[in-house]
């Protein structure tokens, strides 16, 4: 039902917008099919050149250089007979790279790029002489070594394999015992202790211009590290694992180690899946705060500390092509006969019900990883109460079937176990000969194993493979002909065994073909291209300034612009002294006083209207009174205090100091010492009716939001949901943003969709606003402004930074030891002019010259004020310019030369606490903030002590009340020649 009571005029406009609108897209449509074919090319190719600049042109060519970081090398190094180390060809049984040395060798071959690895090389040596020996020999093929202390790495692996491994798979069973294990905070300095000497291994090879390649939850602290001695170096990290969810990361006491130290400070994230990405965003909202972020292209990232890092979801591709060829080879054919044989008669899986028993057999093949935990033999132990029999090869080099009880005849067994060291060809061999792949694995991040069981059977042309996979592994994401299973169900793992030995040919062959045509055309090089050309697209800007912040593991790195820089105190009181207007901005809360506003809140939807809604706050201690007090007695200083706290609540808290200026609800009222104490509004006679409509909406939203409550800042009401579930309040943020937009629809107010709040607030208020009409009512009554300090913490601030900036946009830093934003003024105005003022005074009339006060640069400050002829009219008559009775004064003493009229200003905009702003300067704390203001007024005793009576006034006699330090009695009481 829609209720009108503007007899449809709106309607009307609306339908009247939207018809015009169809009527428009009629007429481009008409227009552009009646161009001739070179025009619509020239269309097509800009389009084309829209599509492409999505992607930053980017290049990797023969001159990059790529170091692969991971935990061990994909060589394996053993010794020779004659005593010495040689390089064998079969890569490392550690789950992976089997498939990383044939990926790496095609990608050299087809792209000619330079791939240097970086790992252990799987032995541990003491000898200076071995070792040096051991990095000649991988030198030939590209591979750095490095050689931990062996204590040192069996607890790095022990902590990887016993606490992240178990964490990163949700298995967190050492916090669940009913005797919990204390955290291993040696296993935790080993494991920090370890990345930094990979770390170590590559900063000397390369350079910022290369690219870093760091893989898996082994080396998660390795991005700090490299990037602490290379500040820009352009790093990725890849996680072949799958990240956990958020109740399993937050429990870590080491998670912000991890996130902010480690992860955050590659430029590239990669993830096997979007759900494993997914988990990892949760954990940086909820941790950090931090949103996700999306640019065109569909990139994803996140904003951290002032950069962006990017997310990568692409799974490793199985090296299809590679792995065929080993698979028909006659040595893998020739085993995978051996098998058959010997289990023939029976399907290779085992069978629970007794229908199957004896017709069936489970072959299960273990091997060792270069990460052996302490909890592997008690695995053994129990694994091998289960099996009826071994798998071993015998003296002759043929596989022989060992029962328990000795007994090489009997036909009853149903699990065999194969647990030697094996190679790639026996596991090849194994899936050549099996018919169904039983994967029951609780959590993997990809498992490899079903990609190889669908690539040996490639040209199984008689009975086609079945693949029964895990829903809790990755690959079951992509092989969408496989049987998917909860390994936690037995029965519907029982009905699916049944089921793939029951299948009929025809759904075998359909299932076949579309896990193998996935497996085939997937290329391994352009998984392994795509990612570095992301990486390089996510590298480090130019004209930025990277700096680390805190201690420890947990550093942070912070981008900023080259000319953000800690506020210098020496520069701020040169320039303090040598001002004669100066002009002060300072917030209150995070700035003046520490902020406390996250100990206040309101529980419960508010009872009342909005008349009854509180507002808390936290005033400046005494010290920071006196310091202010101090300030104010200095004629040449103008003080103002820009808070979003109400009129009353300032008044309380600044009653105390004289001659203060407050600017109260972010500047919609201020007072200043020349408004002779009286508030005034930004906006004459502002409708307020909106904010029943907007209280009433926003109450029914913290009924239904925990956590959520409104604040009154007078002319905005804000919605808080700081405190609410991250990304529940997220939700409900965006559809109250959305509601209230509409239903304030023709009110002359904004509504605003912040970080953790939703606020409701008159168009056109904020505090740059009102530091601009402040500098623009002090620069007419008291002349140029030469000294700005700008201070602030949170977002509502950034609007004065900007203003301030924009006003003084000119005045940058002029190079030199004087690290202030300087720059001189001339004595004529920005376009030229000067005004000639007629002024009549007692009786008398006179001619004045007067150059145009100049508050910044016409470009930098529209909003700026510039004096009209009738404006220096209208000063003229009452009390002229305080820039030139400044000038007067001192050209009647004999300090200012005739026609120089150039003042000095310095513009200092900070924001406290390092991190990314609109702002110059920074200070780090509120402590900080108290220093400056106690230096100033340290500056403001010393001056006042050594300044002789005769410097503050005309005549040497006392100041005339309301006067400035160095001016002049007003004009009507000087007599000039007609």
């Amino acid at each position: 039902m829609t209720i009108e009571d503007d007899e449809g005029q709106y309607r009307q406009f609306a339908m009247g917008e939207a018809n015009a609108e169809e009527e428009d897209e009629e007429e481009l449509t008409r227009v552009l099919s009646s161009k001739s074919p070179e025009v619509r090319k020239i269309l097509y190719d800009h389009k084309a050149a829209m599509l492409d600049e999505l992607e930053a042109a980017v290049r990797i060519d023969t001159h990059d250089t790529v170091f692969m970081v991971a935990l061990q090398l994909p060589l394996t190094i053993v010794r020779g007979e004659s005593g010495g180390w040689k390089i064998e060809e079969n890569a490392p049984m550690d789950g992976r790279n089997f498939a990383w040395l044939p990926l790496l060798q095609e990608f050299r071959k087809k792209t000619k790029v330079k791939i240097v690895c970086v790992g252990w090389p799987g032995v541990h040596v003491d000898s200076f002489r071995e070792r040096s020996e051991i990095e000649k020999l991988l030198k030939a093929h590209d591979c750095i070594p490095v050689f931990p202390d062996r204590q040192d790495f069996e607890k790095y692996v022990n902590f990887c394999t016993t606490f992240l491994w178990p964490v990163f798979h949700d298995v967190m069973l050492f916090f669940q015992a009913s005797k919990p294990v204390a955290f291993d905070e040696h296993g935790w300095a080993a494991y920090q202790h370890m990345n930094n000497l990979y770390a170590n291994a590559v900063v000397p090879h390369t350079h910022e211009s290369d690219i870093v390649w760091v893989h898996d939850y082994h080396m998660m602290m390795t991005p700090t590290f490299i990037s602490r001695k290379l500040v820009k170096a352009n790093i990725g990290f890849y996680l072949h694992t799958p990240f956990p969810s958020s109740d399993s990361f937050k429990s870590l006491p080491i998670r912000e180690e991890l996130l902010l130290s480690g992860m955050l400070c590659a430029d590239q994230l990669g993830f096997q899946f979007f759900a494993y990405a997914r988990n990892f965003l949760v954990c940086v909202k909820r941790i950090f705060g931090h949103d996700p972020s999306f640019k065109a292209g569909g990139f994803c990232g996140v904003e951290a500390n002032g950069r962006h890092v990017m997310l990568k979801v692409a799974h490793f591709v199985y090296p299809f092509q590679a792995t065929k060829e080993v698979a028909r080879s006659s040595i893998v054919v020739k085993k995978a006969a051996e098998l058959k044989e010997l289990f023939k008669g029976k399907t290779v899986l085992r069978a629970w019900t007794p229908e199957y028993k004896g017709k069936a057999v489970l072959v299960q093949y273990t091997f060792d990883t270069a990460c052996r935990s302490q909890f592997a033999s008690a695995l053994w132990n129990s694994l091998q109460g289960m099996v009826d029999a071994h798998l071993k090869v015998d003296v002759s080099g043929a596989l022989k079937i060992i029962f328990e009880d000795g007994d090489q005849d009997s036909e009853a067994y149903d699990i065999v176990v194969r647990s030697e060291n094996m190679d790639r060809i026996d596991r090849l061999a194994l899936f050549r000969a099996a018919d169904v792949l039983l994967d029951t694995s609780v959590k993997a991040g990809l498992n490899l194993m079903p990609f190889e069981f669908i690539t040996a059977h490639h040209d199984d042309d008689n009975k086609h493979s079945v693949a029964i996979v895990s829903e809790f592994s990755g690959c079951s994401r992509v092989l969408l002909g496989s049987i998917r299973v909860n390994p936690w169900n037995i029965g519907e793992v029982v009905i699916a065994c049944e089921r793939a030995m029951k299948m009929e040919p025809m759904e075998r062959k359909e299932l076949n073909e579309c896990n193998l045509v996935y497996v085939s055309e997937s290329s391994p090089c352009d998984w392994f291209m795509d990612f570095l050309m992301d990486l390089r697209r996510a590298r480090k800007k130019e004209g930025i300034r990277i700096e680390s912040i805190g201690f420890g593991a947990k550093i942070r790195h912070v981008c900023m612009t080259q000319d953000f820089k800690k506020l210098p105190h020496e520069s701020v009181l040169a320039a303090y002294r040598s001002a004669k207007n100066r002009l002060l901005f300072l917030d209150n809360e995070g700035t003046l006083a520490p902020d406390n506003r996250n100990l206040h809140r309101e529980y419960g939807a508010p009872k009342g209207d909005v008349s009854d809604l509180k507002s808390n706050g936290n005033p400046p201690n005494q010290e920071v009174l006196d310091c202010l007090r101090s300030l104010c007695q200095d004629q040449r200083n103008t003080v103002v205090i820009l808070s979003g706290r109400n009129q009353p609540m300032l008044e309380q808290w600044f009653s105390s100091v004289p001659n203060l200026g407050l600017a109260a609800e972010r500047g919609f009222y201020y007072r200043l010492p020349t408004t002779g104490g009286q508030w005034k509004c930004m906006k004459q006679n502002p409708d307020y009716t909106w904010q029943s409509y907007a209280f009433e909406i926003m109450r029914q939203f913290v009924k239904r939001t925990q956590g959520s409550f409104i604040e009154s800042k007078g002319s905005a009401l804000v919605w808080q949901y700081r405190d609410a579930d991250q990304h529940f309040g997220s939700w409900q943020a965006k559809e109250l943003s959305s509601l209230l937009q509409e239903l304030l629809f023709g009110f002359d107010v904004d509504v605003l969709n912040g970080k953790g709040y939703v606020e409701v607030k008159l168009q056109g208020i904020n505090k740059g606003v009102a530091c601009s009409k402040v500098l623009t009512r002090v620069s007419q009554t008291f002349g140029e402004v030469d000294f700005v300090l700008c201070i602030g913490d949170d977002r509502s601030d950034e609007d004065m930074f900007e203003a301030m900036n924009a006003a003084f946009a000119e005045d940058t830093p002029t190079g030199g030891e004087n690290t202030s934003q300087l720059s001189t003024t001339d004595g004529e105005s920005d376009d030229g002019r000067s005004l000639r003022l007629a002024e009549k005074a007692e009786g008398n009339d006179c001619l004045l010259t007067v150059s145009e006060p100049r508050l910044g640069s016409a470009k930098g400050m529209k909003s700026a004020m510039r004096y009209s002829v009738q404006d220096m009219s209208t000063l003229a008559t009452s009390s002229l310019g305080r820039s030139s009775q400044n000038n007067l004064a001192r050209l009647a003493s004999g300090s200012l030369n005739a026609g120089e009229e150039t003042v000095g200003r310095r513009i200092f905009t900070c924001t406290v606490g390092r991190k990314p702003s609109a702002a110059k300067f920074y200070l780090d704390d509120v402590d900080e903030v108290s220093d400056l203001l106690n230096s100033l007024k340290q500056q403001h005793n010393r001056s006042h002590k050594d300044t002789p009576p005769s410097y503050h006034t005309w005549s040497g006699g006392d100041m005339r009340k309301g006067m400035r330090v160095g001016s002049m009695p007003a004009l009507s009481s000087l007599a000039f020649p007609r």
